[in-house]
C-alpha cells in the first residue's frame, strides 16, 4: 500500500497541474482553490465518553442489521463490540465502561453522505476552512462524507489533514478525471487505491460524463470505455456523473465492456444522479449490480428547472414522466440506492441554512417528494415515493455499499466502526414533517464524540 506522503509525491510529481474545481450538480462551476490551510487537530475534553475505555449507549438503537433494534450498544477501541439487550451488553462491558442513557433520543448508524463537496467546494456556500466545512457536516449528523471531485491540490489538503489527525469525520476521496471538456489523464496511476488511515480512504475516481444540466456529453465513447477499463483493471472504483438517459446509455456500455452484461461488480462502480433512466437501462443496471447515488432532497428541484436534462412540460411531462427520478423503481429492482446531499449544489442558491444538508432531509423527501416551491411532489414522483425504512437505508447501509465499505460502515454490528448518529426522534414512527423537525443530538465517529448538543449525553455542546 502506498503511504500518505509517497502517494502525494507520486501523483504530484507529474507535470499535470489541475486547476478546475467542480461540484457535480447542475450549477457546478470551476475555479482554483488557493493556499488551503489545514485546521489544527481537535482536542477532546476528559469528560467525553470517548475517553473511557468503553462506552455503552443504552436506549433505542436502530442497527440497520439483524436484529433491527437493540437496547444497548458497546463501543470499545473505536469499534462496535456488542449489540443486544441492556443486560447482555452491560455484562460484556464490565464495570469500567461509561454508560450513556439515550432517554427519548434514538441512535442510528453514523450517516454517510455518499456524494458531496463539503470540503472541496466550501467557498461556494460561504465557509473559508476545511474545519468549518467538516463541522457543518458533523452538526447535521454526517459521520462520513464522500468528496466527489478531488484534484491533486485537494488531495494534498486531505492527506495533510489526515497526517495532522485533523479529520473529525471519515472522508472518502474520489479523484477527478475531468470537468466538462477539460481532461486530466490517468494522474491517479502513480498511486494505489487504498485506506490512508481510519479517517481517509482514496479508492475512487470521478468522471463527469455529461455536463451539469445533462445536455452535452463530454467524453468520446471509445475513450470513456478505455478509461473505465484501465481504472477497473487497476482496482479503482469509478463514479460517473450521468444526468441524462443519453449519458446513461454510454456509461452502461462502458461498464459492460469491463464487467460483462451480468457483472459482477466487485469494485462497486456507481452512477451519480441518474435522473433519466429507461426501462431497458434499468434492467442493465440491475444485471451489472451498479450502484445509484441520487438526491431525494434536491433532485426534483433540479428537474423543475427548465435548464436541466430535457425539454418537457414540468406540469405534464407525458411520456417522459416514467423516466424521471425513479427512486421506487430502483429500490424495488434490488439496486443499492444511496441518497446524498451533493452539498452545496442541492442547496437553494448554495446557501447553508440550518434546515438543509441533513440526512433526515433526504429521508423525509424520499417519503413525500416535497420540493422548495410546493408542498406537493411533482407528477413524476407520485409513484416513486419510499418508506422511512428505505430512506434510512439510503443514508446508511446502501450508502456504505456505494462507497465500497459496507462491511465496516452503515450498520451497527460487532466489528463495524463505532460511528453513531443520535437524533431526537424515531424515523420509523414519524411523518416526513416530524422527521424534518428532528435535532441532531450527537455525531460519534470511531467512539469519539465529534459533535454533541445535549449535556445529558456528552457533558455539553462541542
Amino acid at each position: 500500500m502506498v503511504g500518505v506522503v509517497s502517494r502525494v509525491r507520486l501523483w504530484l510529481a507529474s507535470p499535470l497541474v489541475v486547476v478546475a474545481i467542480a461540484g457535480c450538480g447542475p450549477a457546478a462551476m470551476a475555479s482554483p482553490l488557493t493556499n488551503p490551510v489545514a485546521p489544527p487537530s481537535r482536542e477532546r475534553t476528559p469528560s467525553s465518553p470517548a475517553d473511557a475505555e468503553a462506552v455503552v449507549l443504552v436506549g433505542r438503537i436502530v442497527t440497520v442489521d439483524d436484529p433491527p433494534l437493540a437496547e444497548a450498544l458497546l463501543i470499545d477501541n473505536g469499534k462496535v463490540a456488542a449489540v443486544g439487550t441492556r443486560e447482555d451488553v452491560l455484562a460484556r462491558a464490565g464495570d469500567q465502561a461509561q454508560i450513556v442513557e439515550l432517554g427519548t433520543n434514538v441512535a442510528y448508524p453514523g450517516f454517510i453522505d455518499a456524494h458531496a463537496h463539503w470540503i472541496g467546494d466550501r467557498e461556494y456556500y460561504g465557509l473559508d476552512s476545511a474545519a468549518a466545512a467538516m463541522d457543518a457536516a458533523l452538526t447535521r449528523g454526517w459521520a462520513s462524507i464522500s468528496e466527489q471531485w478531488v484534484n491533486p491540490e485537494r488531495l494534498e489538503e486531505l492527506e495533510r489533514l489526515a497526517a495532522d489527525d485533523a479529520l473529525p469525520l471519515r472522508v472518502d476521496a474520489y479523484l477527478a478525471l475531468n470537468f466538462d471538456r477539460e481532461f486530466f489523464g490517468d494522474w491517479y496511476s502513480g498511486g494505489e487505491p487504498g485506506i490512508v488511515d481510519e479517517r481517509l480512504r482514496v479508492e475512487g475516481l470521478k468522471i463527469h460524463l455529461d455536463d451539469g444540466w445533462g445536455h452535452a456529453i463530454n467524453w468520446d465513447p471509445t475513450e470513456l470505455t478505455a478509461t473505465i477499463g484501465r481504472a477497473d483493471e487497476a482496482g479503482w472504483q469509478v463514479s460517473v456523473h450521468a444526468m441524462s438517459s443519453a449519458a446513461m446509455e454510454l456509461v452502461l456500455d462502458a461498464f459492460e465492456a469491463s464487467l460483462g452484461p451480468t457483472g459482477p461488480n466487485p469494485l462497486h462502480h456507481r452512477i451519480e444522479h441518474a435522473m433519466q433512466v429507461t426501462d431497458e437501462q434499468l434492467a442493465r443496471l440491475v444485471a451489472m449490480d451498479i450502484a445509484i447515488v441520487t438526491h431525494f432532497d434536491g433532485a426534483n428541484d433540479w428537474l423543475l428547472d427548465d435548464r436541466v436534462v430535457a425539454e418537457f412540460d414540468r406540469g405534464d411531462p407525458g411520456e417522459q414522466s416514467p423516466l424521471l427520478d425513479r427512486w421506487r423503481d430502483f429500490v424495488d429492482a434490488g439496486l443499492h440506492v444511496a441518497s446524498a446531499t451533493d452539498a452545496p449544489w442541492t442547496f437553494a442558491d448554495q446557501e447553508l441554512l440550518d434546515s438543509v444538508g441533513r440526512p433526515f432531509d433526504q429521508i423525509a423527501a424520499g417519503m413525500d417528494g416535497r420540493v422548495r416551491t410546493s408542498q406537493d411532489p411533482p407528477v413524476w414522483s407520485v409513484d416513486q415515493l419510499l418508506t422511512a425504512e428505505q430512506g434510512l437505508r439510503a443514508v446508511t447501509v446502501d450508502a456504505a455499499w456505494a462507497i465500497g465499505d459496507e462491511a465496516r460502515r452503515g450498520h451497527l454490528a460487532p466489528g463495524t466502526m463505532g460511528d453513531v448518529t443520535i437524533l431526537s426522534g424515531d424515523i420509523a414512527t414519524s411523518t416526513p414533517d416530524e422527521i424534518r423537525a428532528y435535532e441532531v443530538v450527537a455525531t460519534i465517529v470511531g467512539g469519539i464524540v465529534a459533535y454533541c448538543s445535549d449535556t445529558a449525553i456528552c457533558g455539553g455542546p462541542r
